[in-house]
């Protein structure tokens, strides 16, 4: 073989050589050799919640039209870089698309082009759902995390995941994905009404309840409906505490209806000596009264300390427009826990029971205490 043919040979190689490099490289091929290399995400099912399990959450996520927001950031040599995946705007969207060519991990897909772990780096991965009413603060550093939420304006079953992952550990395993045990951050209220005497016996009775609502006196602070909710931040002697949840209450609204519902129909409830049906603030009709009642008459709050200064306002069937007010109790809401107060009515007095309940039993994937 003459030099000519051999330069022609080479040069051929050579082409085929940076032709299959390109297809390889391609992210549409499942099959591509550093596919294990890549950044990518597993959701873990959620259990006992508004979004209960992950068939739930992937129907949000694709469906649905929501997203789960990622942020996330990594140290590396004494160096800060954040929003390593995908942009360099933070505004990365966790969606499931199934039936795909390509995708980081089962589905779940963060963008294109997808991106590859820095050997050496040290993550931290901030996961929340639903993105699109997470108002994510500018302040967020590789350390402390920084979201607010208005629950007025919106009453989605906000969940949080936080992840740290460190490269240079004897354990990392490049080609797993990193879990998003995905944590209920929020409270869940609710209200029920019922006729019941004291001594345990009911009577019957077909009233129903037409109107709910919470109002703030200008004696206290009341309940804050929209609050800051921080993962880490500076404790007494100065240390970073960069794992647990913290929630900062803001926003009171004062000498004004909110979480307001009402329904002319109203929901019925009746009391027998055998049972009794409580009437919730909730119902089936589709329109802007019904706002609140559509978490099967749960209202979801910031977690916070309540100081007893704000009231239930409520109208019943049976006395038309007249608002009744029962002062609330002073509670303290905790993330993560639902909150029942029975209101029953007897022949002449009345009474608030408060029940409480765990909300979600899981943690989060460092064990996030709340």
């Amino acid at each position: 073989m003459n030099n000519s043919l051999l330069s022609k040979v080479s040069l051929l190689i050579v082409a085929l050589a940076v032709a299959i490099s390109s297809c390889t490289s391609n992210l549409d091929a499942p099959e591509h050799a550093d596919a294990a290399n890549y950044i990518r995400f597993a959701s873990v099912p959620v259990s006992r919640a508004l979004i209960e399990d992950e068939a739930r959450l992937q129907a949000e996520c694709s469906t649905g039209g929501k997203a789960i927001g990622i942020w996330s950031a990594y140290e590396l040599e004494g160096q800060i870089v954040k929003n390593v995946l995908g942009n360099n705007t933070g505004d990365v969207s966790l969606i499931y698309v199934p039936d795909t060519e390509w995708d980081n991990h089962q589905w779940w897909t963060y963008g294109d082009p997808a991106t590859l772990w820095q050997i050496g780096a040290k993550y931290t991965f901030n996961a929340y759902f639903p993105k699109n009413v997470v108002n994510e603060i500018s302040s967020s550093d590789v350390s402390t995390f920084v979201i607010e939420y208005n629950t007025e304006r919106y009453q989605d079953d906000l969940m949080t995941a936080y992840s740290y992952i460190d490269t240079t550990d004897p354990t990392f395993r490049m080609g797993e994905p990193v879990a998003l045990n995905l944590l209920h951050t929020l409270a869940a209220v609710r209200f029920q009404f019922s006729f019941i005497d004291s001594d345990g016996t009911t009577f019957d009775d077909s009233d129903a309840l037409t109107y709910l609502a919470l109002e703030n006196s200008a004696a206290g602070r009341g309940i804050a409906s929209t609050g800051v909710l921080a993962f880490g931040t500076k404790l007494d002697d100065g240390t970073l505490d960069g794992e647990h949840i913290h929630w900062y209450a803001e926003d009171y609204p004062i000498n004004r209806k909110f979480y307001e519902w009402s329904d002319p129909d109203g929901v019925i409830f009746v009391s027998t000596p055998s049972s009794r049906k409580a009437a919730v603030a909730y119902s089936t009709n589709a329109d802007g009264k019904q706002k609140f009642a559509i978490n099967n008459g749960w209202i979801l709050t910031i977690p916070q300390q309540i100081d007893g200064s704000a009231q239930i306002c409520f109208k019943l069937a049976s006395t038309g427009d007249l608002v009744h007010h029962i002062p609330l109790p002073a509670a303290e809401f905790e993330p993560g826990k639902r909150y029942t107060y029975d209101i029953r009515f007897g022949r002449t007095s009345m009474d608030i029971k408060l029940g409480i309940a765990d909300w979600n039993e899981r943690k989060s994937t460092q064990d996030i205490p709340l």
